[in-house]
């Protein structure tokens, strides 16, 4: 099958055999994720197959000898003339085709995320509708076009650009492309709303002055002392906490220590001071006495028995930050009508997530002091540019010493 025309949608024809450019000509072209013949005709005929509504749509892989796409694609280009082949001439790449380096890229990414990742290369392929080692600059600059004519909002436009930047860097360093067309292109730029959800320390103290559940307060503290995500809090065992008796607190209580399991399957421990352990251990003493507790034991506990879902982590947040009266709205329908209860008073909700309490703690441990690489290795980042500086971390600690003057529980 001839490819299309990605940015005509018309076919292009078969090249000869003597406007090849293949870098080998006795050598099998390169095969990869196979043009979509739907893709084509749909954008022949006005449309997109990458419309908002219409994402689960799948590209058709074959295998290498199934598929010997030309090795140019004349007429494919701006300009009209053959498309170059972004391959290097010593063929060293272990990666023999555009599914395999997919594949490969995708290992790399978090198990919760890859199916993220994996839909936005789909709609990029199906796009161009052509092998990777094809796509050049100006195809970059089509779909990001292409995306915005969508009315993506900006932060998904930024991140299906940058799913798509991260594979062409990821084949560049393993030498299957020979130039990295996605780093010339920009992604768009996304307004950095961070400040306004960050927490005062007076607004983060009433919600945890409200919240009078054990269970629940422990939960609000954790995420708030370790800057933990939700998915590094919620499955959390009682074996994955333990006593530190060398973390002894000015109160003569000893800390403790979490370790997460959590963003791209990476480990991290992170240290609790003496105030968040005890409750902790309060919080295991009264799961034993109702029979649970045990190593294997979820420490946030359902009434089921399993570990809360983020579901129902989401909405503890938002009651108790409700309840407190903090970051507070109306909640509206649909049609924009304001939500009312049976007395007919507005329905109000907080805006408050999870995550704040992660940002609350950055924001609080650096305003008392806490290094930039003490926070980075606390909250796990995996550059040193979401904290802005690199600083030789602390040994033996982490950043929640720094935000240990929350009130205690009164429950």
């Amino acid at each position: 099958m001839p490819p299309s025309d990605p940015s005509s949608g018309s076919s292009s024809s078969q090249p000869s055999s003597e406007s090849s450019a293949h870098p080998d000509p006795g050598a099998s072209a390169e095969p990869g994720l196979e043009p979509s013949t739907d893709a084509a005709a749909s954008r022949s005929a006005g449309g997109g197959p990458d419309e908002p509504g219409d994402r689960n749509r799948m590209p058709v892989v074959q295998d290498a000898d199934d598929r010997l796409p030309p090795p140019t694609f004349p007429g494919s280009g701006h300009d009209g003339q053959p498309l170059p082949y972004n391959a290097p001439r010593d063929g060293r790449c272990s990666v023999d085709s555009d599914r395999v380096l997919v594949q490969r890229w995708l290992a790399e990414k978090s198990s919760s995320t890859q199916d993220d990742y994996a839909r936005d290369i789909e709609q990029f392929v199906e796009f161009v509708d052509l092998p990777l080692r094809y796509v050049t600059l100006g195809h970059l600059q089509d779909y990001r076009k292409h995306l915005e004519e969508c009315d993506y909002a900006t932060s998904t436009q930024q991140r299906k650009l940058s799913s798509v930047k991260s594979l062409f860097t990821f084949g560049t360093e393993l030498r299957y492309f020979a130039h990295n067309v996605g780093a010339a292109i920009s992604t768009p730029r996304v307004r950095n709303r961070r400040a306004e959800r960050i927490l005062s320390e007076s607004e983060l103290w009433v919600i945890l002055r409200e919240e009078k559940t054990l269970r629940n307060h422990v939960l609000l503290r954790l995420f708030y002392a370790s800057g933990g995500r939700v998915s590094d809090v919620q499955d959390i065992r009682w074996r994955d906490v333990q006593e530190r008796p060398d973390l002894e607190g000015a109160d003569g209580r000893p800390g403790g220590q979490v370790t997460f399991f959590g963003k791209g399957d990476k480990t991290r421990a992170v240290t609790l001071y003496s105030k968040v352990w005890g409750l902790m251990e309060r919080l295991r003493r009264e799961e034993r006495d109702a029979g649970f507790g045990a190593d294997d034991d979820p420490v946030f506990r359902s009434r089921k028995g399993g570990p809360l879902s983020p579901t129902q982590i989401w909405r503890i947040v938002k009651r108790a930050a409700t309840r407190a009266g903090v970051k507070v709205t109306e909640q509206t329908r649909e049609d924009g009508t304001v939500k009312r209860d049976e007395n007919g008073d507005p329905v109000l909700t907080s805006d408050v997530s999870p995550h704040w309490f992660r940002h609350a703690h950055a924001s609080h441990a650096l305003q008392k002091g806490a290094d930039l690489e003490l926070v980075r290795e606390t909250l796990g980042h995996e550059s040193i540019e979401t904290t802005k500086t690199y600083l030789h971390a602390q040994p033996g600690k982490s950043s929640s010493y720094y935000v240990d003057d929350a009130p205690d529980f009164d429950g």
